[in-house]
């Protein structure tokens, strides 16, 4: 069992396999969801795209084994939002916009997504020539993203805008670990070691609010030892940081230390109203309630039972990414 929480949700996929089968997900989701062209869209009004996004489809389609749609996504990443001065990615794509990429910085979760499925591929198919390009991700990102600061090894979120001399901004769901792990194999070892190391250290000091919970984004400084919520965003645990024990379920890393605030604000919630986000300051939830990813992600790192993976028409790309994503991590995990 990978983890330290079983769960009921492939059982619970199981169970409901004549509504709706894994594959019949990764059907509707591509339908939903991807262009002809291989373009992920993910917002309401069908303009924008992102590097997370086509990073999430790539390794949908892999785990599906679904090589024609991941050829479809990767050329579509690789001719439309390939940086010419690296290996990285520029973050956004706008359809009704000239020229559709307005910004070239990059976010560093996507890179480590797009490289982690490049990685699955290049294994699952042998198709050796992909992992050329997931090396050169890596590298990438270990020259231009893992930079020292304050006796920390710190992933930035992306190349510019988030370093200045005395202040560092981050954000831990950025951390894809699986994908950090897999960049140990093909770059340099003991810097990526580091830095997962120094990222769970950080990790469990960013405990904010009563339930002590990370936020969506944090800052440190260079006179200060302890992470601080960082200004300029909402102080939130919410739709950033809920993917942090995801990706550290995803890669093994998600120990009872770590879970331990997850599982007491999930169950503090078990009447089914867990909220869409909580104030770390104030305590205040959010009006409406989380979105069937939250669950989705609940029951893949064993924090809630029962849980059914549909994609129901109103759900929105992110949520339905974190279905799915979830299904992939469980089916994982019961291996």
């Amino acid at each position: 069992m990978k983890g330290v929480f079983c769960t009921s949700f492939w059982a619970a996929t199981r169970s409901h396999a004549s509504a709706a089968t894994a594959d019949d997900l990764w059907e509707d989701y591509k339908q939903r969801f991807m262009t002809s062209h291989g373009r992920i869209i993910d917002a309401h009004d069908g303009v924008a795209s992102h590097s997370e996004g086509q990073g999430y489809g790539m390794l949908l389609a892999v785990a599906f084994d679904d090589q024609t749609s991941f050829d479809m996504l990767w050329s579509w990443t690789v001719t439309t939002l390939r940086r010419p001065q690296d290996a990285l990615f520029s973050w956004r794509y706008i359809n009704n916009s000239v020229p559709h990429v307005p910004d070239h910085n990059n976010a560093t979760d996507g890179d480590l997504l797009i490289a982690f499925a490049l990685t699955n591929a290049a294994r699952k198919w042998q198709r050796l020539h992909l992992l050329m390009q997931a090396k050169q991700i890596y590298s990438s990102i270990r020259k231009k993203l893992l930079v020292n600061f304050n006796g920390r090894l710190v992933l930035l979120p992306g190349v510019s805008g988030f370093l200045s001399p005395g202040q560092a901004t981050l954000n831990m769901s950025y951390y894809v670990i699986p994908s950090m792990q897999a960049a140990q194999e093909f770059d340099d070892t003991g810097i990526w070691a580091q830095a997962i190391h120094d990222g769970m250290d950080l990790l469990r000091q960013a405990r904010f609010g009563r339930w002590g919970l990370p936020p969506d984004w944090l800052t440190l400084g260079k006179d200060r030892n302890m992470p601080e919520i960082a200004s300029g965003w909402p102080p939130r645990f919410s739709y950033d940081a809920i993917r942090v024990p995801l990706y550290l379920q995803w890669g093994d890393m998600l120990d009872r230390d770590i879970a331990s605030p997850f599982v007491r604000y999930w169950h503090a919630y078990t009447s089914g109203g867990l909220p869409a986000w909580i104030d770390l300051k104030t305590d205040e939830t959010a009006p409406y309630a989380a979105p069937l990813g939250f669950h989705a992600i609940g029951a893949a790192c064993g924090f809630e039972n029962g849980f059914s993976p549909v994609l129901s028409r109103s759900i929105d790309y992110y949520s339905a990414s974190l279905v799915l994503l979830s299904n992939i991590v469980t089916a994982q995990s019961l291996r």
